[in-house]
């Protein structure tokens, strides 16, 4: 029996042996055994809580800090589509971002509200790796602007994961590799869009 065929159903999308290529910035690597987009944050729980607990999962981003064997990779491959890529300023001047938005994209949305995360603009890859891994440039990391994440589990529990349980130090969190990370509030600190812009753009031509 293939490993699709022992995989519970979802609303999202399995693809059995993907190639992998296409999904890396460096374009190399063999296939995914199967590759799991979600439908949405229920979706990925339902079928991790589901999933035979014997099979590996790795989730994954724009691979763009990730470099992939030839022989592929083992098991279900989860990455994030467009479902998990908003962005919304809450109530209280935090930002409420989906992981799977692009790194540089966060932050021009932050820059045109008025907040300042030009140290993501020249990071390449999605936000659920930049918390994942504590990315930084330019003196800024986020850890200096995380407050929390959401994330599911390998056994398919949604958890809130704060400061502490990150566990932040230098390119390095405390996230298990098979939790995955769907949505992160950030604390940035507030500015003048035109004057975050030129930041941004200076960061890009240094």
């Amino acid at each position: 029996m293939s490993l699709i065929e022992q995989l519970p159903e979802v609303a999202g999308r399995l693809t059995e042996n993907r190639a992998m290529k296409s999904l890396s910035w460096l374009r190399v690597g063999g296939p995914a055994e199967v590759l799991f987009v979600p439908a949405d944050q229920d979706d990925l729980a339902r079928f991790m809580n589901a999933l035979p607990p014997d099979i590996p999962v790795l989730p994954i981003g724009v691979c763009s800090n990730l470099i992939i064997r030839d022989g592929g990779i083992k098991g279900v491959v989860v990455r994030l589509g467009p479902a998990f890529s908003g962005f919304e300023v809450l109530p209280g001047g935090e930002l409420r971002v989906g992981a799977s938005a692009l790194d540089a994209q966060v932050a021009k949305k932050a820059a045109a509200k008025g907040f300042d995360l030009a140290f993501l603009r020249t990071i390449p890859g999605s936000l659920g790796g930049a918390v994942k891994m504590n990315a930084g440039c330019y003196g800024s990391y986020m850890a200096d602007v995380f407050v929390s994440a959401t994330a599911v589990t390998r056994s398919g529990e949604v958890v809130i994961l704060d400061s502490g349980d990150m566990e932040f130090a230098y390119r390095h969190s405390a996230v298990p590799d098979d939790t995955t990370i769907v949505e992160v509030v950030l604390r940035a600190p507030k500015g003048n869009p035109a004057e975050i812009e030129t930041k941004m753009e200076a960061a890009l031509a240094s």
